[in-house]
């Protein structure tokens, strides 16, 4: 193997490393805070749940950051890849809240952490909330990934961190 080629294959891996952590900060942080809502529910029943909902949430971040890695590839999340940013950052979301929501299932199923006895009709509520947070945290996602990937790689990170000049014409209100 040539240098060039081990220098390729080394940026290459930095890439993939700096885009994997990218996507698990962020589910770390979206999932933490999904934890903290439930937290603060089941405080007010008596049970204190916040270590290990963080500890779920940073466990969870790491295994399902892989996944969003390896499933960009799959040919039907691109299904919607010529289409405006709107739909397809919805579509990437469905599909990946339907794979995570299916996916937690059968670990469930598999595993059977706990036993629900909780009647249908709530069950089907929490499926409905679940889905929803997973549905709201992978929109985001996508979403800021499209709008990175249309302006160019790293530009949406200089326009959201950079601080603007008063008065400038590259403030984001005198470009419309």
């Amino acid at each position: 193997m040539s240098q060039k080629d081990n220098a390729g294959w080394k940026e290459h891996l930095l890439r993939e490393l700096r885009e994997f952590l990218g996507i698990v900060l962020y589910l770390a942080a979206s999932f933490s805070f999904l934890a903290t809502f439930k937290s603060l529910i089941l405080i007010q029943l008596g049970i204190h749940n916040f270590v290990h909902g963080y500890i779920t949430a940073l466990v969870e971040s790491l295994a399902l950051g892989k996944i969003v890695m390896l499933a960009q590839r799959i040919p039907i999340l691109n299904a919607f890849e010529r289409k405006p940013l709107l739909w397809s950052s919805l579509f990437k979301a469905v599909v990946m809240a339907v794979i995570v929501f299916l996916a937690g299932a059968a670990e469930e199923r598999i595993f059977a952490r706990h036993v629900s006895e909780a009647p249908l009709k709530q069950e089907l509520l929490i499926m409905i909330a679940h889905l929803s947070g997973l549905f709201a945290v992978f929109y985001a996602l996508f979403l800021v990934r499209g709008l990175d990937n249309a302006l160019g790689p790293g530009k949406l990170r200089r326009l959201l961190m950079t601080p603007m000049e008063p008065g400038s014409d590259k403030t984001p209100a005198a470009s419309n």
